[in-house]
């Protein structure tokens, strides 16, 4: 990459921010319901707090990659982790954690008509899925009504392996985020298989 920032740095930064609101929604469930005490403090000794501040003020261009990779390692493994640790407490708390997580999708939402490629476009500069060069999502089916789009990888999985926890949770949370995005949109979302994603026009 280069020594300089460029707008994909920038692109790829938001995209850590809004994860990383993801597990502010998390812990502060945790808090509010005194779950699991500590819990925020456990997670910051162990993977780092998050910072705070431009981009261009705390990156290290000397190493633009690699900055940016530790601060994805960093979200992906405190929201491991935070999700993991209360559930293992009580399995029941994902119900709470998935509304908590959909109210946030619904402060992302986009408003009114959208086409399925709108709707495809806002998912991809929205949700994290790894560095860019990672390749992610590829698309499968594009028509007016229908967009198709298969995950090539789990980018996800590792960092719940390293916590013991289940990655399927996960993937639970980001359905209910994308789901509050589109409530009231002309889209609607579907899992159409295993690692198979669609975005439909709502009837």
């Amino acid at each position: 990459m280069s020594a300089f920032l460029g707008p994909i740095h920038n692109w790829l930064y938001n995209k850590i921010q809004i994860q990383n609101a993801m597990v502010d929604v998390i812990l502060d469930l945790a808090e509010e319901k005194g779950y699991s005490q500590g819990l925020r403090a456990r997670a910051d000794e162990q993977y780092g707090a998050f910072p705070q501040g431009n981009l261009e003020d705390l990156i290290d261009t000397g190493n633009i990659h690699g900055w940016l990779q530790e601060k994805v390692s960093l979200v992906e493994g405190r929201m491991a982790y935070a999700v993991t640790e209360l559930v293992k407490e009580n399995p029941d708390r994902l119900a709470e954690i998935e509304a908590a997580i959909s109210e946030f999708g619904r402060k992302l939402s986009v408003n009114g008509e959208l086409t399925v490629r709108n709707a495809y476009d806002y998912l991809e500069n929205t949700l994290l899925n790894g560095m860019p060069c990672d390749r992610v999502n590829a698309l499968t089916e594009e028509t007016e009504d229908k967009l198709v789009w298969r995950q090539t990888q789990d980018i996800h999985g590792a960092y719940w392996q390293q916590v013991n926890g289940d990655v399927s949770n996960y993937y639970t949370l980001r359905e209910a985020l994308i789901r509050g995005i589109f409530e009231g949109t002309s889209v609607e979302f579907g899992q159409a298989e295993d690692q198979s994603y669609e975005l439909r026009r709502r009837v």
